[in-house]
């Protein structure tokens, strides 16, 4: 349960924060990440949570003394799953970006199931009626000038997830991000209890089934194009392909969980020969696209090769090569930003260009 905290004993915590970060830097001040952020709102949670002002206008005021630009997330590390779902949002820009890349239009947040791939991503700033933002008689502001446009803006929302969204009814692990366009916040884990019987195990088939032809896409095969193989986490690029299409290709290393590892491998046909698959990991694709809160999302099961059955919580590592030249915006648009969920990890943003003219 959320216990608030004394006002003298609030207002000596968030008066620590820039003390922490400077104290920590040497020479020239750098760019404070989201992580950083979140890490300090942390020891805070029990009155940012729920919604105390004085926590929330403090916050604000303390973040505007450090060098962030960006977006922070705080969640609970556990919840009930049915219930509330407190988060709260610190958002720091300057007027210029706020005028390129507008909340009311961008800011969502999105929740992903790490153990099915399932992700919901809705607008943050809808309202408590469900009315959706942007009204759509919402005027463009003029541009900042060019005096104005450094000026920086910071704003923390306190907002209940569940009420934008449909977490997942039964419990397990969830990961929350918020997204505007090309910024991500910081992932925050959420272990959801209760609330009806776990998720049912998921079916091993592969989706997309890699080609039969060599050379041809997909593939699950390493190749010298990939990005290097992290030691955990996902790696990924777009590449030109000579038909005019573009491929994604992802490299990826995470523990494997119960419901993606195989009891038995499984022979696999491929157009380079027979592979033994020992689990297989569902991956999700967001494309993001600016001025819309609702990106277009893909999901897939993908195929990790091995010679053994491998241990739940083992180390398991893939690679992935998809066409998705499809999905380019329009010649003469903005590019897509597009982000990649695989288990607990989180990578992006990676512009996809538009398709040329």
């Amino acid at each position: 349960m959320l216990t608030p905290l004394s006002r003298p004993r609030l207002a000596l915590l968030l008066l620590a924060l820039p003390a922490c970060l400077a104290a920590a830097q040497k020479g020239p001040p750098a760019m404070t990440g989201p992580e950083e952020i979140a890490s300090l709102m942390r020891p805070l949670a029990p009155a940012l949570l729920q919604g105390d002002a004085q926590a929330l206008q403090t916050l604000e005021l303390q973040a505007s003394d450090l060098p962030f630009r960006g977006l922070a997330l705080l969640a609970p590390s556990q919840a009930a799953a049915g219930g509330p779902l407190p988060v709260v949002l610190l958002v720091q820009k300057t007027s210029l970006r706020g005028w390129e890349v507008n909340e009311e239009s961008n800011l969502s947040l999105a929740a992903f199931d790490p153990d099915t791939g399932r992700l919901e991503v809705v607008p943050a700033l809808d309202d408590a009626k469900g009315r959706a933002w942007p009204p759509p008689d919402l005027a463009r502001p003029p541009r900042p000038p060019a005096s104005a446009a450094q000026t920086v803006m910071t704003r923390a929302y306190r907002f209940d997830a569940a009420r934008l969204m449909a977490p997942p009814a039964g419990p397990g692990p969830m990961q929350l991000v918020a997204l505007a366009y090309d910024w991500v916040s910081n992932s925050a884990p959420v272990l959801r209890s209760g609330g009806g019987p776990g998720r049912p195990s998921s079916s091993p088939a592969i989706e997309p089934a890699p080609a039969s032809t060599p050379g041809r896409l997909p593939s699950y095969e390493a190749t010298r194009h990939h990005p290097p193989m992290p030691d955990a986490g996902v790696a990924f690029k777009f590449e030109p392909l000579r038909d005019g299409g573009q491929a994604l290709l992802a490299s990826f290393a995470k523990r494997a969980s119960a419901s993606e590892r195989l009891a038995v491998p499984q022979a696999l046909a491929t157009g380079s020969g027979p592979r033994q698959v020992v689990a297989v990991v569902p991956v999700t694709l967001a494309l993001v696209t600016l001025d819309h809160a609702r990106p277009t999302v893909l999901r897939w099961r993908v195929p990790v090769y091995g010679a053994a059955p491998v241990a739940e919580g083992a180390r398991i590592a893939g690679q992935i090569a998809i066409d998705v030249g499809a999905l380019a915006p329009p010649p003469g648009s903005p590019p897509r930003m597009a982000y990649l969920f695989i288990g607990e990890h989180v990578a992006g943003p990676e512009p996809l260009a538009a398709q040329p003219r």
